[in-house]
């Protein structure tokens, strides 16, 4: 399942291009993840072009700087690539400051930045970087979810109408996919 999931991130120049920029520039612990890797993958698999209605980039880091390192490391990617995909970049560090007035309720303050990967959706679980010259990918729940078009609650870290309103965009998005219920 990894050798495909790379063979159809590997097609995307965007995403290349991102992934070593952010490994030339040093992002400490980084990964490109979330959204824009799941839903390359889905187009792919509906044959549509591979980042149809993917809104950014998402990559994460860990660091101890301030949360108003992310603004410098995102503008440094940005100069450093030369499409127009929006990136968004969070330092996981950070996150356990700012999560409770997005989602609800607090997490603890993450180790790593697999820590913030592994609290997503299953089928959002994936990162993927750059590490000794080739691509090293993270997914602490595998591929499956994501290759076959599935959604699955995380209940640990989200909230039923955070899962609803998150999958609704998903499912207006790419009608095919399956969503579990809460």
């Amino acid at each position: 399942m990894e050798k495909k999931l790379l063979a159809i991130i590997s097609k995307s120049p965007e995403i290349m291009e991102t992934l070593s920029a952010c490994f030339d520039y040093g992002l400490p612990n980084h990964y490109l993840a979330g959204g824009a890797i799941t839903q390359c993958i889905w187009n792919s698999l509906l044959g549509m072009p591979l980042l149809s209605q993917v809104k950014d980039f998402d990559i994460v880091y860990f660091s101890d700087e301030t949360k108003h390192s992310e603004k410098i490391h995102e503008n440094e990617i940005r100069r450093r690539v030369t499409h127009l995909i929006p990136i968004d970049i969070k330092n996981q560090a950070c996150v356990h400051e700012w999560y409770p007035k997005k989602f609800g309720h607090t997490i603890a303050p993450y180790k790593c930045s697999e820590d913030g990967i592994s609290s997503w959706l299953s089928a959002f679980a994936i990162g993927i970087r750059y590490d000794a010259g080739k691509l090293r990918v993270f997914a602490p729940y595998g591929l499956e979810d994501t290759l076959s078009m599935s959604i699955r609650p995380n209940k640990s870290v989200m909230n039923k109408a955070n899962y609803e309103q998150m999958t609704t965009s998903f499912s207006q998005r790419w009608p095919e996919i399956s969503v579990e219920p809460w």
